[in-house]
Order: C-alpha cells, then structure tokens, then sequence
C-alpha cells in the first residue's frame, strides 16, 4: 500500500471494506421492517389460532431485538478473535436461514423462536462492519453514517419487495379487526412464499457484503494507532504529534497552577493527560477502557439511560406504524410505501446525522435530535387521518431515530476508548436492548391502543432529551474555575453525575 494512499485514507481495500460494510448492512437492519410485515403475518397465523393479534405478534419483534442486543457482545469478542468477514459470514447465515425457516411455522412461538435467530445473526455482526470502517478511516461520524445507511435501505426495498409479491391488488384490511380474512384472502395464503424469497435475497447480499469486507495489512498498524490520536468532535480529525504535548484546555482555561487536570488516570499512557469530557478537545493520549472498568464509570449508565429513552421509540413506531395508520388510512400500498420511505429516511438521515456530528458535536446533534422526536411522534399521533400528514411524519421519526443509531457507537468510542469498543458496544446495547424489549413487550400485554400507547412514548422521549442535556453537559469543555477545581480532585465522572 502506497504511503499516499495511506495519508488520504482512499486505497482499494478501504473503498471496498466501506461499500462492503454498507451492503451488509443492507440484512442487518431488516428487524425494522417488521411494522409492514406485521398485518401479513398476525393474520397468517391466525388461521391456526384465532387468539393471536397484533400485541402478541409485536413478541416476535421484540424477540428479534432481544436476540441482537444479548448476542452484540459476543460479536466484539467474536470480531477479535476471527476478523471482521468470518463474523459477518455467521451473522448472514444465520440472519437468512432463520427468515427461511421461518416460512415453515404455524404458530407464534415456533415463528418467535426463528426470528430469534435472525435476532442473533444481527447481533454477532452487527459491529463487525463497523469495526473494519474504523481501521481504515479516521472520520469515525462519516464512517459509521455511511456503513449504517444500508440499515436503512436494506428495508426499503425488501418491504416494497414483501408488499409487491404478498398483496400487489392492494386488498385492505378488514377495517373491524385490522386483519386479512384468513380464509377468503389471497394475501394469507402467500406469507410462506414471502418468508423463501426474503431468506434468499439476504444470503446473497450477506455473503456479497462479508466478502468485501477487507482489513487493513499488517503494514498499516502504525497508521491505526496514529488515527486513534485524533480529535474526535466538531470535526477536528487532524492527527496530533504523538511526541509533542498540546494545551487540551486553550487560553480560557489556563491556571497559574502546572497541575496536571486528570480522569481514570491510572488509564491513561505513559502518565500523560487526559481530557475526555470536551467537544472541542485535543487529545495528548488515549483513554481505553475494558468493558468491566466502563461499567463502574457512572457516565457509562448515564449513556445507556440516554439510549433508551431516545431509542425505544422508534422501534415502536416501527413495529406498529402500520397497524396505527390502518385504523383511519385503507390503502395497504400507501402505507407500504410510507414505511419503506421511513427506513430510507433512517438510512440516509445517518449521513446527514454523521456529518453534523463531524462539524458541529456528536452530544450537540444527538441533542437536538432527541427533543424533535419526541414532538414530532405528538404530531404523528394527532393527525393520522390525513396521508400527507402521515407520510411526512412517519419519515421524520424514521430519520431522527436514525440519528441514535449512527451516533452512539461513536460516543461510545470517543468515551471509553476504541481499543474495547466492540465489547463495550456490546454491553451498552445488550443493556439498551433489555430495557427496550421490556417497555415494547409491556405494551403489548398491557392491550392498549395505539393511540394510547403513542402519548406514552412521547413522554419517554422528552425524558431522553433531557437526559441528552445532561449528558452534553458533563461532556462540554469545562471553564469554570470552581468545576473544573473540582474535576481535578476527582478520578471518575461519577462524582459530578
């Protein structure tokens, strides 16, 4: 590899392990069309048991999520000990083979069990794609927005796909129960079908998109451990001098005292400072901390409380979308069509969200993001009746959901270090995963509308913005005097959570 090439970080093998990471993407983010499928599949079943509904089914969703987040970590382990393309391998098959199987069940617990290994599929490789991104380019915002743009995509066009062959008459909903007759409607009768082809479309775009997944040459290990010391927020991605010492605070923060300003310091190298708390901050080393010693960090459970409330709403919203606007909107094509474009929004807004990050803050951006969602899901709720309304809202939350998803990895990395950041990942997201399953598979025992359960996660989400001010808080550059004396005298971010 040419030294120009490595300097630009634009070379054959980074340019193929991005388009390769953004296509397999492409299977990882298929739980998020479970909202179009949903009217298809309830009423499938219901054919061999008349019992089952919407809430029930909204257990197989879950059960998909639960899955990722419990197997997430595993996956970091699992890409350090086999390399990022194997991990991926795993993670299509087992994503394409648990979707295929699928079209053998006829009950919800066997559909439940299937689906979850589609669940374990995305959380071993859901990382792995990433993680390969990262060691060929330093903007970390841009990498994992373009990577996880396929999360997006993926959807779309596998739930126009879904729509096309299941119900291509356009047959509505019986406007009573919400469902297809099981015995008089031609859509029950193709779900099977459905389950084959989606199956086989994932494993050859899995298999295409693990394939290009190329890891840097050994050659290259010193130019990783270079990027590593970078600036990670507003853009700042110059690398810095690994020998020569930089005034992480600047003039406003200057002290008549030549004490070194430390936190968790017996982690950082070679006894150097280290400042992790700024968005406008130059690194003189890098802070890496393991999985266990992330988990005493209080910071580390502020996060994983922000991911949830900022998170859990869009996957409700993307598991009942459809059924909500069914209730007022009788035109399956319509609102096929709004979800798909919801997914492409979340997958192309994740550019939009990485590039803001790069210019204006990763904690800024999430911020901002997460006081939209939650006054755009009341609008939402509000005017349902109206297709132009819904459409435009539905691709708002989808978009602005999307901004959590390309954000937290990257906080998580600029928090407690890259070196453990599969794991650490892992663990955040087994932790969000948990908490999200047990809100969504709460409201499904609890039997409430739809309608209901929207004013419900709106109040999550102002719950989550401001839990996003508190944490752009304690993670701005600190300037007063009395605060930053204080920080001095600590050793973990607890003390001033």
């Amino acid at each position: 590899m040419s030294s120009s090439s490595t300097a630009t970080d634009c070379n054959v093998d980074s340019i193929m392990a991005l388009m390769g990471g953004t296509i397999f993407h492409f299977i990882v983010g298929v739980k998020i069309m479970w909202g179009n499928v949903a009217p298809y599949i309830t009423s499938y079943l219901v054919q061999f048991d008349p019992e089952v509904s919407y809430h029930n089914t909204l257990h197989v969703y879950t059960a998909v999520f639960l899955c990722q987040a419990l197997f997430m970590y595993s996956g970091g382990q699992l890409e350090k000990k086999i390399g990022a393309r194997a991990t991926a391998y795993l993670g299509a098959l087992l994503i394409s083979g648990g979707t295929y199987a699928s079209s053998y069940c006829k009950s919800i617990s066997s559909l439940i069990l299937f689906q979850a290994i589609v669940g374990v599929g995305i959380g071993i490789s859901y990382s792995a794609p990433i993680l390969c991104g990262f060691k060929h380019f330093k903007q970390k915002g841009i990498v994992t927005g373009v990577i996880t743009t396929g999360t997006g995509a993926g959807p779309f066009f596998f739930g126009l796909i879904a729509t096309t062959y299941v119900n291509s008459e356009n047959f509505p909903v019986d406007p009573i129960t919400g469902l297809y007759d099981p015995t008089t409607s031609p859509v029950v009768g193709r779900v099977p079908g459905m389950f084959r082809i989606l199956g086989t479309l994932y494993a050859i775009i899995g298999f295409v998109g693990a394939s290009l997944l190329i890891s840097p040459s050994t050659t290259d290990g010193d130019r990783v451990d270079e990027t590593s010391l970078t600036r990670v927020e507003n853009g700042e991605n110059t690398p810095l001098n690994k020998n020569k010492a930089v005034d992480i605070y600047g003039e406003a923060m200057k002290s008549d005292e030549n004490e070194t300003i430390r936190t968790s310091s017996s982690h950082a190298k070679g006894g150097r400072s280290h400042q992790r708390y700024g968005s406008r901050v130059k690194f003189t080393t890098k802070l890496e901390l393991t999985t266990k010693e992330m988990i005493r960090d209080s910071l580390c459970w502020l996060l994983i409380a922000t991911a949830i409330t900022t998170g859990v709403s869009g996957f409700y919203v993307a598991a009942t979308y459809k059924n909500f606007g069914q209730t007022a909107i009788a035109d399956d094509h319509f609102v096929t069509v709004v979800g798909c474009l919801g997914c492409l929004s979340s997958g192309l807004s994740r550019l939009l969200w990485g590039y803001c990050a790069d210019k204006i803050g990763h904690f800024q951006t999430l911020e901002l993001t997460a006081y939209l969602s939650p006054a755009v899901l009341l609008i939402y709720n509000l005017t349902v009746s109206s297709k132009i309304a819904f459409g435009l809202t539905v691709c708002s939350l989808y978009g602005l959901w999307g901004a959590s998803y390309c954000l937290m990895p990257t906080i998580a990395a600029f928090l407690f270090g890259d070196k453990h950041m599969g794991t650490n990942y892992g663990f955040i997201f087994l932790i969000f995963g948990l908490s999200c399953t047990f809100l969504i598979d709460t409201c499904g025992f609890l039997g409430w509308s739809f309608y209901t359960l929207n004013y419900v996660f709106v109040v999550i989400g102002f719950i989550g913005a401001l839990l996003c001010s508190q944490i752009r808080f304690l993670t701005s550059s600190i300037k007063d005097e009395k605060a930053l004396k204080h920080h001095r005298n600590t050793s973990s971010v607890g003390s001033m959570l």
